[in-house]
């Protein structure tokens, strides 16, 4: 039995050649060779989301099975929903379900199988044709043909999955549990409903949230699909991954009505750090837009980057260093991730330029001599310790902050290159803080961190 398109025509076109056309309009020129096993995706129609929706699945691998986990809008049921249909079809065709599968899951986890609650659910369907026009494309160049010919032979088939009141960990499991011949889209609007300028603190909120993985800050008004976004956020938390931004914005950046509007984002499963990611795909991008703020600033310009790449909309902090003919130039930075860190390294560069105490401001006659680095901070965390002999064992190789009461000092993980003994690079931290190097007291308290060192390639 198949299921019937139902929103075909009003969340989407129902015409082919329409359908593929307004698909293909979404796609973005990409030079990222990385390709995820999950993402999360607005369920919207196309009008509205579709541009989020293409802007993660760009980067979804094609797995031999696809898991769609999306929110059920209309039917209340405990844990999860399986289908026992055959095909789910679409405009562009039929995309076969994988009813082995489904049976296994069953067997594994707490579920129904039920075909009516799939019947007027959109959430799953506005998914399907993205697939179809990723995976399975009607039209291509012969170039394509050829890079596509290995892929014959290879069946994708998909998991229809909806989720109704159910523990994130339940969704957490089934990805683990089929993780290795499996990709997995969670299907989830934003926000619902909220004037423009709330709707957007809320989602940079979200955000914020799926992107730091402290999901225990999630509830239910941010987004329809919160147990999926947990399940998945859940998931990397337990792997080592991280959640990478691909795009977000909201209905009123779309229409003119601004009063009631929903918030889309779209994000993509990344196997390391958010900042391996920056340094393996961004670096060249960054280094350049610290130059360009500090050219800006000598000529008295406004400077508005161009191109700026997703994921450097979400915050972070960094710090940035300037070496003139090998000696320090200006150094300045953020600990704490207040701002966007696109915005955070525009303005440090600025600083460390103009507003370093220990320096003039940079003249235009220094900047082809001028050597530029970022440091991107991880988060903080605090180290416990016993005594000062514990405190030296539990320092090296991280990024530390010393403070005692109203005195602060921070050395980047870089430095331990130049202070590699640990006690000189401690006694060396509490001078900078402006207290003795011998001193101690049990009020000291000490914090680490990680950064990705980006420098500047200079011939």
């Amino acid at each position: 039995m198949n299921k019937k398109t139902v929103f075909a025509g009003s969340f989407y076109p129902e015409d082919p050649e329409e359908l593929n056309n307004l698909l293909d309009s979404y796609k973005q020129k990409i030079n990222i060779d990385y390709r995820t096993k999950a993402i999360i995706v607005p369920h919207a129609g196309y009008i509205y989301s579709g541009h989020a929706a293409m802007a993660a699945y760009q980067y979804l691998e094609a797995s031999e099975n696809i898991f769609i986990i999306a929110p059920s809008h209309h039917e209340n049921f405990n844990n999860i929903a399986l289908p026992e249909y055959s095909f789910f079809e679409t405009p562009l065709g039929n995309l076969e379900v994988n009813n082995r599968l489904i049976k296994e899951i069953a067997e594994k986890f707490p579920c129904i199988i039920a075909d009516e609650v799939f019947e007027n659910e959109h959430s799953i369907e506005v998914q399907l044709p993205f697939l179809q026009n990723l995976f399975f494309p009607q039209r291509q160049s012969a170039v394509d043909f050829v890079k596509n010919l290995k892929k014959i032979g290879k069946k994708i088939k998909i998991v229809p999955v909806l989720v109704g009141n159910c523990d994130y960990r339940l969704i957490s499991d089934l990805i683990s549990e089929y993780w290795e011949t499996s990709s997995f889209v969670i299907s989830s609007d934003l926000s619902h409903y909220y004037p423009q300028a709330q709707c957007r603190q809320i989602d940079t909120y979200t955000a914020t949230i799926i992107e730091t993985g402290k999901i225990e800050f999630l509830e239910a008004a941010q987004a329809c699909g919160l147990v999926g976004i947990k399940g998945l956020v859940d998931f990397a938390n337990n792997n080592e991954c991280a959640m990478i931004r691909a795009e977000m914005y909201n209905s009123g950046d779309i229409s003119n009505d601004k009063d009631r509007v929903v918030g889309y984002g779209s994000w993509f499963l990344y196997t390391d750090s958010k900042n391996e990611f920056i340094e393996h795909y961004y670096s060249d991008y960054i280094i350049e837009i610290a130059r360009q703020s500090i050219v800006a600033s000598i000529n008295e310009e406004e400077f508005v980057p161009k191109g700026i790449p997703s994921v450097l909309t979400q915050f972070g902090a960094s710090f940035v260093t300037l070496k003139l003919d090998g000696q320090l130039r200006g150094c300045i930075g953020s600990v704490f991730p207040t701002k966007p860190l696109i915005l955070d390294i525009i303005d440090n560069a600025k600083n460390a330029g103009f507003q370093d105490p220990r320096f003039k401001p940079l003249t235009i006659e220094e900047l082809e001599r001028l050597e530029v680095s970022v440091s991107i901070l991880s988060s903080i965390e605090r180290i416990e310790f016993k005594d000062e002999k514990d405190l030296l064992n539990k320092i090296y190789p991280h990024g530390i902050i010393l403070v005692e009461r109203d005195k602060r000092a921070v050395y980047l993980p870089v430095v331990w290159e130049q202070l590699p003994d640990r006690e000189i690079f401690l006694n060396s931290l509490k001078e900078k803080a402006g207290l003795p190097p011998n001193y101690f007291s049990r009020t000291l308290e000490a914090y680490k961190f990680s950064a990705i060192y980006i420098s500047e390639n200079k011939e």
